[in-house]
């Protein structure tokens, strides 16, 4: 795991960081850059060095793209498509069965209302937990501190800035429950 605390100001350009961020761009350009016939090896082999924790048959189009690797947990038979983007500087929880559109970012990094902060490169993060089951639309941002219950449907293009609770049909910016599931 990265060592950044929850909610605690840190800044992202220590040169730790900055390594450990390094070493991920590697991994990732080899996964985004892999021929589609080499797809299966590398999901066998570099993706599961890249995480906390991926269960298994999940898959993951590429490109795709995250801070750290080592902040996101992801349950078994998950799938991501392309172009996703997770900023990983706290934790992200996913878990089983859960589906991915498109052009998702997930992002744990908050930064200063204060420019001098901001202008010194401060931030804080916070963690992202997603449940079992959930399908997030195309186009959807779930911002820092997100907790996303079993069960969801996140519509497309929807931008989350509160929970969304379990069995929910939430969309629209912001992200609001349209209706219970049953």
């Amino acid at each position: 795991m990265i060592n950044i605390k929850e909610n605690e100001l840190y800044k992202a350009n220590l040169d730790d960081l900055l390594y450990q961020k390094h070493q991920t761009a590697t991994l990732l350009y080899q996964i985004n850059h892999s021929h589609p016939e080499k797809r299966i090896e590398i999901h066998k082999s570099l993706f599961p060095s890249l995480f906390n924790k991926l269960g298994e048959n999940s898959w993951f189009e590429t490109p795709f793209n995250c801070d750290y690797g080592k902040n996101i947990s992801i349950g078994s038979n998950c799938y991501f498509n392309h172009h996703i983007s997770i900023g990983d500087g706290a934790k992200v929880q996913i878990g089983d069965n859960v589906i991915i559109g498109p052009y998702v970012g997930i992002y744990t990094a908050e930064h200063p209302l204060d420019p001098h902060l901001r202008k010194e490169g401060w931030q804080s993060a916070s963690p992202i937990t997603i449940g079992n089951n959930v399908w997030i639309g195309a186009n959807v941002t779930i911002l820092s501190g997100i907790t996303i219950g079993d069960n969801a449907v996140i519509g497309a293009g929807s931008i989350v800035t509160k929970d969304i609770p379990s069995n929910a049909l939430a969309y629209g910016n912001p992200a609001r429950v349209i209706k219970i599931l049953s």
